[in-house]
């Protein structure tokens, strides 16, 4: 519901922790996300150390949880997005990997699905800028973040795009697929404000709307529906978010979110999550 800090990540921890004590087997999955080189740099290094382009978001939460599916399916795309090294100040990157300004130029992003009793994984890179020192991530960090992966290299976002819309759906799928075979239940956390993360999730049995202080929830299916009627044919349905919707259907109940400590157990037995 709030693109910044909504508070999303804390809801699905005590979601799952919740779940967890039922005795169920519980996964996450945080079909797309990203995170900064620099605001989140304790967790860049955390990438680093392990030599994969993870979500902190999915890393946190995965921590309270006895998941049996690897972090690169639980989490199939990640963008990282990295300063640029600028000549002086006000004169960004004359390239639309830095359409989200100087501070998030678009660096590298993975995409992972399982393939073959494996998992494969293509990373998308920003070679050149890179390669020319043109960002704070240096090559050799960007080649540690990119073991085991198929490079491909991107030079504008259109390019990085294109590869997206032919992939992303397939890759978040099937890597989905993989996590629900495993799991009773499978607590799901959108990226920023989408109000359906993909095209492909057909089932949810709750949906919440999640922003400082409250939660709305959301009747699943018409949900879904007045996503996909609001959709342009040249954007993905992850792309629809509630500002677009919100006309359109309404929600059926509201919760309070404490401060600090978000949904209570009460709140959750209130709710019918069992």
């Amino acid at each position: 519901m709030n693109t910044f800090d909504s508070g999303k990540t804390t809801v699905a921890s005590q979601l799952a922790k919740y779940l967890s004590l039922t005795g169920q087997r519980i996964e996450f999955f945080k079909p797309v996300s990203g995170h900064s080189y620099w605001f989140r740099n304790e967790h860049t290094k955390f990438c680093l150390e392990n030599r994969k382009l993870v979500s902190y978001d999915a890393t946190q939460v995965r921590k309270l949880l006895k998941s049996e599916v690897s972090d690169l399916l639980a989490n199939p795309v990640h963008t990282l997005y990295v300063p640029a090294k600028l000549e002086r100040p006000g004169h960004n990157l004359t390239t639309t990997l830095a359409l989200a300004g100087w501070d998030s130029v678009f660096a590298m992003e993975r995409m992972s699905r399982p393939y073959q009793g494996r998992i494969s994984s293509i990373m998308l890179m920003a070679d050149t800028l890179i390669g020319e020192g043109r960002l704070l991530l240096s090559v050799e960090e960007a080649e540690r973040l990119s073991d085991g992966t198929t490079v491909r290299p991107v030079k504008n976002l259109e390019q990085a795009q294109a590869i997206e819309s032919q992939n992303l759906e397939t890759y978040v799928g099937e890597s989905f697929r993989v996590v629900e075979n495993v799991a009773d239940t499978v607590v799901i956390e959108s990226f920023n404000d989408s109000v359906w993360p993909w095209e492909g999730l057909d089932r949810v049995d709750k949906v919440l709307a999640v922003g400082p202080g409250q939660a709305f929830v959301y009747d699943p299916e018409r949900l879904r529906k007045a996503a996909f009627l609001v959709r342009t044919a040249q954007n993905p349905i992850r792309e629809v978010t509630f500002t677009r919707v919100s006309d359109l259907v309404r929600p059926i109940g509201r919760l309070t979110l404490d401060p600090g400590s978000g949904l209570s157990d009460q709140t959750m037995k209130d709710f019918g999550i069992s």
